[in-house]
């Protein structure tokens, strides 16, 4: 993986080393060994660096999620942004400083995603995480990065309305922030809402934002057993996604959520009924690169 990684990344992400329950799985106790490993390895060779997540409201220490006091909470969040940014700031490029903090559905109980950030302290939270990472490192793009921005279904339009809220809520009041990250983990039975996407994307624009790609893969779940149909399949959904984005906007960003299909979330959240493994990423289990390969190399050149 290192070699496929040196050969053909410009940008690395750490999926899980700078999360909560990595970093300060203890209260009083920051571990960053495995985080500092992934980054050393990035600068030797020369890869720029996306961190994930300041804030997420999944991934947390118990105690973390323990804590009702308002005032609590936000020192620990402050705490724990000046510390990380802190150490890694002129090094990490950019940041996804709030991760899913739009409900999965807003149209069925509102637009907030729940956890202990919105049940402790309420929508300022948001507000709380930008402020404290413009101040810690100025020269990082700061994102918000969510999920099922895709498709053209109304509980996607409600969902990227709640983000647009949110982007504006922070614009009117001076907190920065440089773009919107948009997840696409792809479904291949869904089809991209290539209309209601452009007008998305087109907006983001028009407020000044970057647009970056941040966790892409193709959820194969419900597609015919056969690997090649599958794979021809993937690609063709990656293809009507980046081909809409890609209309619009040159991403700032464009990583894809693992390499190797060995290692993919998806295969143990999305199962199969039949003995099938999922093929989401561009190389398969053996590290053959596949059509999704050749698409992002067509993409990024």
């Amino acid at each position: 993986m290192k070699e496929l990684l040196i050969r053909h990344a410009d940008v690395i992400v750490p999926m899980n080393a700078l999360k909560w329950a990595s970093l300060r799985y203890v209260k009083r106790r920051f571990d960053f060994s495995g985080a500092d490993e992934i980054i050393e390895f990035a600068e030797r060779h020369g890869k720029a660096i996306h961190g994930h997540t300041l804030l997420w409201y999944g991934f947390n220490p118990k105690w973390l999620d323990r804590v009702r006091s308002e005032r609590d909470l936000e020192r620990f969040l402050n705490e724990h942004i000046e510390t990380v940014m802190g150490r890694y700031a002129g090094r990490i490029a950019s940041w996804d400083v709030v991760n899913e903090v739009v409900a999965h559905d807003p149209l069925n109980g509102g637009a907030w995603r729940r956890g202990v950030w919105y049940d402790v302290m309420g929508p300022r939270h948001v507000e709380v995480a930008f402020r404290a990472a413009a101040l810690v490192d100025p020269s990082a793009d700061l994102y918000i990065n969510d999920y099922d921005l895709e498709d053209a279904s109304p509980r996607t339009k409600a969902r990227q309305d709640a983000l647009l809220k949110i982007v504006r809520r922070l614009q009117d009041k001076n907190i920065p922030i440089h773009g919107v990250g948009l997840q696409a983990h792809l479904y291949a039975e869904r089809k991209i809402g290539k209309d209601n996407l452009f007008i998305f994307i087109e907006q983001l624009k028009r407020l000044g934002l970057k647009v970056a790609v941040t966790e892409l893969d193709v959820i194969d779940w419900k597609l015919p057993r056969d690997p090649q149909v599958r794979d021809r399949a993937v690609e063709a959904t990656a293809r009507e996604f980046l081909e809409t984005l890609t209309a619009s906007v040159t991403p700032s960003i464009l990583t894809t959520w693992g390499l190797n299909d060995r290692y993919s979330w998806i295969r143990d959240t999305f199962k199969r009924n039949d003995r099938g493994r999922a093929r989401p990423l561009p190389f398969d289990r053996d590290w053959n690169p596949k059509p999704f390969f050749d698409l992002i190399q067509q993409t990024t050149n």
